[in-house]
């Protein structure tokens, strides 16, 4: 038998190394396989974030829906979502009993030059007098995209070094998040305006109008109303004789001679072409109305389009319905008011034609 060399003091000196050197790879596998657990974790609950946050972007509760998942996933006591508005940070989701947080001069730098931060302090940063509460870990991170700035997300809790880098990168990526959301939301309420609107014009289209119209008709079906119908007269020819631009051009200054003279409530759309069609809203008799859709006839008939090449006076023919005089439907008052402003065409143009003064 070959003799090893190494006495038994030897050996298991040598076993106790291997297995302190076998016990600290261990323990660094572990702690790699616990980091990547978490790394799996915030990923995942990334992940669902985004997926939450999409299924929910035109909800109008979105905003506070996020912040509710905030103190839900990083345990804080409070989470608080500021968003910009005309300039401003204003309050949009908050569990803070009413909804005040003074925050502190530190605070304020920091979020006047958009960066994120980090505070603990034992003597507390602010209290919550009315919950009794003292503030003494507090993170803030900006919400933005490229260079869009929307606001902050502010997290806090009343323990002393209970917020931590981990949070910070958790609360980094919700913050993302929310940025995404918001100019999604914007994007989404952009497209969804711009379907209701004549891309000339900007005023309502004509299938919004109907959507719009009855929507009041049905809110509130003892109230009167009318509805205006108006065409250009001889646009046609305008277009065949001055082109398409200077048809635009008279199309636009028509639009803004029209909205002048309407008030809050009333509504406004193009028909199609060169029709317009409004709602008139309040108004104490007939003659109210007619003396209204005159002033915008005069308007239209005393404005001279010119485009530097050519001027031309155009003039509109109106007819107007009245609910419930003329039909117990919006589609019978718009039906009405359409008779009655062929009647303004075909008895010579530019005119105002209703009920009470048809021929």
């Amino acid at each position: 038998m070959q003799d090893s060399g190494l006495g038994n003091d030897e050996i298991k000196e040598e076993f106790e190394k291997y297995q302190r050197k076998t016990e600290m790879q261990m323990q660094t596998l572990s702690k790699k396989n616990m980091k990547l657990e978490k790394d799996i974790n915030v990923l995942a609950n990334i992940v669902e974030i985004s997926k939450y946050i999409n299924s929910f972007l035109s909800d109008e509760n979105l905003i506070s829906m996020i912040n509710d998942m905030v103190l839900g996933l990083l345990g804080v006591a409070y989470s608080t979502i500021f968003l910009e508005e005309d300039g401003e940070l204003v309050i949009k989701a908050t569990n803070v009993k009413n909804k005040k947080v003074e925050l502190t001069s530190q605070e304020k730098v920091y979020i006047q030059l958009g960066k994120e931060y980090l505070i603990n302090s034992l003597d507390g940063i602010r209290d919550y007098k009315c919950l009794n509460v003292k503030i003494c870990s507090v993170m803030a991170m900006p919400i933005q995209i490229r260079d869009k700035s929307f606001g902050f997300i502010l997290v806090e809790h009343q323990l002393y070094n209970f917020l931590d880098k981990e949070h910070k990168r958790f609360l980094k990526s919700i913050a993302s998040q929310i940025a995404i959301c918001i100019e999604n939301a914007i994007l989404y309420r952009e497209l969804h305006e711009a379907s209701k609107k004549d891309p000339l014009l900007g005023i309502y289209n004509r299938r919004y109008f109907f959507e719009k119209v009855e929507d009041k008709a049905l809110a509130n079906p003892d109230k009167r109303y009318a509805v205006v119908m108006m065409d250009l007269d001889d646009f046609k020819k305008i277009n065949d004789d001055y082109g398409h631009q200077f048809g635009d051009q008279t199309l636009i200054e028509t639009n803004q001679a029209i909205r002048k003279l309407l008030v809050d409530g009333d509504v406004l759309a193009r028909y199609g072409g060169e029709e317009f069609i409004f709602y008139i809203d309040s108004f104490k008799d007939k003659k109210e109305v007619y003396d209204k859709i005159e002033a915008i006839r005069q308007s239209i008939s005393g404005n001279v389009i010119d485009n530097g090449e050519d001027s031309k006076i155009i003039t509109a023919s109106f007819g107007i319905g009245y609910y419930p005089e003329d039909g117990d439907t919006v589609s019978e008052i718009i039906n009405e008011a359409d008779i009655l402003l062929y009647q303004s065409k075909e008895s010579g143009k530019n005119k105002v034609t209703y009920y009470g003064n048809k021929q």
